[in-house]
């Protein structure tokens, strides 16, 4: 009976919840647990509900911004549910291609700590918040171009298991040089922060 009473500037937050929940389901599928058709399939099957959580990211966006329907559970969410989907990617990534994965987990995993800390601390002082620069983007795109591959293409042999980490190998180099730029942003709020608060302090 409540779900029929739902507002609808709630509706993107609910598709948020259903990625949350689409995440055990990629897992237990990237791990034969859960596979449609041949058990062989399961990185398909896990490729599959990875491209559902991507595109229910798209849409809860989409009708976010368009329908003025953002809510503040819903700012806090939705990054919640991409970052936590990234992590648990890479990390079964990690488990099942070892190598460079293992590196990109620890990088995923250590920058996203970073960059929550990093992010509250200057919403905390200042009220403004650092967002994702162009190196960034890249890096979203390079990461899903991975994914996606590592999850269709068939590992029929070494080369498409050396391309993968060839990848793989990209991806870390432009996340490192990506969180460089976070930091150097990061130093200047922080830097803008102070000169703001002795010139405010001077005209008092």
């Amino acid at each position: 009976m409540s779900f029929l009473c739902l507002k609808k500037e709630h509706i993107p937050n609910v598709i948020t919840v259903i990625r949350i929940i689409l995440i055990p389901i990629y897992v237990l599928s990237f791990f034969g647990v859960i596979s449609v058709g041949e058990k062989s399939n399961y990185m398909v099957t896990a490729g599959t509900v990875f491209v559902i959580a991507g595109l229910s990211d798209a849409l809860d966006g989409f009708l976010a911004r368009r329908n003025h329907w953002v809510t503040d559970i819903g700012k806090l969410l939705d990054p919640f549910a991409d970052k936590l989907l990234e992590v648990a990617v890479t990390v079964c990534l990690a488990f099942m291609f070892k190598g460079p994965f293992v590196i990109l987990a620890a990088i995923i995993i250590t920058k996203e700590i970073l960059m929550i800390v990093g992010a509250y601390l200057i919403m905390k002082k200042s009220q403004f918040y650092v967002s994702a620069g162009w190196c960034g983007k890249v890096a979203t795109v390079v990461w899903y171009v991975l994914i996606l591959t590592v999850h269709f293409v068939p590992i029929s042999n070494e080369g498409n298991s050396l391309f993968f980490d060839s990848l793989c190998i990209v991806l870390i180099l432009v996340m490192l040089m990506a969180f460089f730029l976070y930091v150097l942003k990061y130093a200047q709020q922080i830097e803008s922060t102070k000169e703001a608060i002795i010139k405010d302090k001077k005209i008092k």
